[in-house]
């Protein structure tokens, strides 16, 4: 299951349109946890940035 996915399947629970059962709850949680993780692989793209910059450069 892709993140798209995930979302996708927490934003129904969250809208009240999945069946059979109805669980906002879980689906809020999942999609702070999709947002948790997004910004967790934002800081690790900035610090392999800011990594290879301070690398020195082999020649």
């Amino acid at each position: 299951m892709t993140l798209k996915q995930l979302q996708d399947w927490a934003q129904s629970q969250i809208d009240n349109t999945a069946q059979p059962e109805i669980r906002p709850d879980i689906g809020i949680s999942v999609l702070q946890l999709i947002e948790e993780l997004e910004e967790l692989q934002n800081r690790v793209k900035e610090l392999e940035v800011q990594n290879n910059l301070n690398s020195p450069i082999h020649s």
